[in-house]
C-alpha cells in the first residue's frame, strides 16, 4: 500500500492540470482532459502522478526529458508521448532496452488506452486519462505488474533472461568477505526480483524449475568470472517434496565438481528429522554443506537443529534489526540461541546487517558470519572480487 503523504502529483508548469489543453497550447481552444503516468521513478521510491502536459512528451536518463529517469535500464532518450487530436501515443527512440505496452515490445508508434501499463526498461507506469486515486492506482498497477510478469516468464526460462547475482558473506572477527550467496534477477518487466519470479512460478507450479536453473546460472557464472570462492545456493521449499532435488544436485556436482557449495534450506520448509537425516547424508556425499535459512522466522526448529545439525545456521534479520537497543533480556536469550549453534559445531551467522551498531553488537554476541548491506549489497559475477 503507497504512503499516501509522500505521494506527490507533477504539474505542467504549475498550472492546474485541468485548465492544460492536451497539446499544451493556451489560446482558448477547447480543452481536452490531460492524460497522467503513475508509478514509482525508483523501485522503492513514492507513487507519483505525473501530467503529459508537452508535445512531445519524452522520456529517458538525459536531463532535458520531461521525464528524467535515473535507472541504468533506461536510455538517455528513451521513449516519446506524443498526441494525434486527442489521443495519445508512445513511440520508441531506439532503445537499449526497449520500451513494452501490456508486456509487448512496441517498434513503431502505438495507441494508449486508458489503464495500459507502460514499461521504460524495467520502471513501469500505468497510463491513466484522468486522476487517479492513488490507492487504488497502486493495487491496479500490481495486479498489472503480475500480468506483464507472466508474459514474460517463458522468457525467464527459455532465453534464459536470469541473472544471478551475489551478495558477500563475511567473516565477524575481521569483516572479510568468505563467501557469496547466489541470488536470482532480471531485467524482464514484471520480473525483476526473486519475489516477482517466484509468484508468478508459483501459478504456473515451476518454482523448482525455477530455481534449479538459478542454482545452475549461479555456478555457471562463477566459473567464467573465475570466482573460485564458496557459493550458497537456495532450495525453494517445494523441492523438499521431490526426488528430483537430489537428482539436480548431483548434475552440478558432474558440472562443477571444484566447486565449494552449501546448500540453504529454509527452516519453515522442514518437514521431518528423517528427511533431514537423509538429506545430510546425500549432500555429505555430494561434498555439500548445509545451511538452515531464515532461523526463527516461524517457529524456531530447535529439535531439529539439535537432532541434525547444520554447518551453518543463518539468523533471521528479526533478530538484527535494532539488536543494539534490545533489552538485556533479549540480548541474552540471542546470545543463548548462538552459543547452542555454536556447541551443535555449526557456524551462526547474522543476516540483514545494515549498520555498523548492529555488526558490533552482533559480534560482542558471538556470531562468527554476517550478511546484509552493510557488507555489500548483491551484484553480478563481473563485479565480485575474488577472494584467492
Amino acid at each position: 500500500m503507497a504512503d499516501l503523504s509522500s505521494s506527490t502529483v507533477i504539474e505542467p508548469d504549475g498550472l492546474p492540470a485541468e485548465r492544460t489543453p492536451a497539446d499544451g497550447s493556451h489560446d482558448g481552444a477547447p480543452d481536452l482532459s490531460l492524460w497522467y503516468l503513475t508509478g514509482r521513478p525508483d523501485q522503492d521510491g513514492s507513487l507519483q502522478e505525473i501530467a503529459i502536459s508537452s508535445q512531445p512528451f519524452r522520456v529517458g536518463r538525459h536531463p532535458d526529458n520531461q521525464l528524467r529517469l535515473s535507472n541504468s535500464t533506461i536510455s538517455g532518450r528513451h521513449a516519446e508521448l506524443f498526441f494525434v487530436c486527442s489521443d495519445l501515443f508512445l513511440r520508441d527512440l531506439q532503445s537499449t532496452n526497449g520500451t513494452l505496452i501490456n508486456g509487448r515490445r512496441i517498434k513503431t508508434a502505438s495507441g494508449l488506452r486508458d489503464g495500459d501499463v507502460i514499461h521504460f526498461g524495467t520502471v513501469m507506469y500505468t497510463v491513466r486519462r484522468h486522476r487517479q486515486d492513488l490507492c487504488k492506482a497502486t493495487v491496479t498497477a500490481d495486479i498489472l505488474q503480475e500480468a506483464v510478469g507472466h508474459l514474460n516468464f517463458d522468457k525467464l526460462l527459455n532465453d534464459p533472461a536470469l541473472r544471478p547475482y551475489y551478495q558477500p558473506i563475511v567473516r565477524m572477527q575481521d569483516e572479510k568477505t568468505v563467501a557469496w550467496e547466489v541470488l536470482a534477477r532480471s531485467r524482464l518487466a514484471g520480473l525483476e526480483n526473486p519475489a516477482s519470479m517466484f509468484r508468478v512460478a508459483a501459478e504456473r507450479g515451476s518454482e523448482a524449475m525455477l530455481s534449479s536453473l538459478s542454482r545452475n546460472l549461479g555456478l555457471y557464472a562463477a566459473r567464467e568470472f573465475n570466482i573460485s570462492d564458496p557459493l550458497y545456493l537456495n532450495i525453494h521449499p517445494v523441492e523438499l517434496n521431490r526426488p528430483e532435488l537430489v537428482d539436480s544436485l548431483h548434475v552440478l556436482r558432474r558440472r562443477f565438481p571444484e566447486a565449494a557449495v552449501t546448500v540453504e534450506i529454509h527452516e519453515g520448509s522442514i518437514t521431518s528429522t528423517e528427511f533431514l537425516r537423509d538429506f545430510r547424508v546425500q549432500l555429505n556425499e555430494l561434498g555439500m554443506c548445509l545451511a538452515y535459512d531464515d532461523f526463527g522466522s516461524g517457529q524456531a526448529r530447535l529439535l531439529e537443529l539439535v537432532d541434525v545439525p547444520p554447518d551453518v545456521l543463518k539468523f533471521d534479520m528479526k533478530f538484527v534489526r535494532d539488536v543494539e537497543t534490545a533489552t538485556p533480556e533479549r540480548r541474552r536469550m540471542i546470545q543463548s540461541l548462538v552459543e547452542i549453534v555454536r556447541s551443535l559445531n555449526a557456524v551462526p551467522l547474522a543476516e540483514g546487517i545494515e549498520t555498523g551498531e548492529e555488526a558490533q553488537a552482533c559480534r560482542d554476541l558471538g556470531f562468527e558470519l554476517a550478511q546484509g548491506f552493510f557488507f555489500g549489497r548483491p551484484c553480478p559475477a563481473r563485479e565480485c572480487r575474488p577472494l584467492s
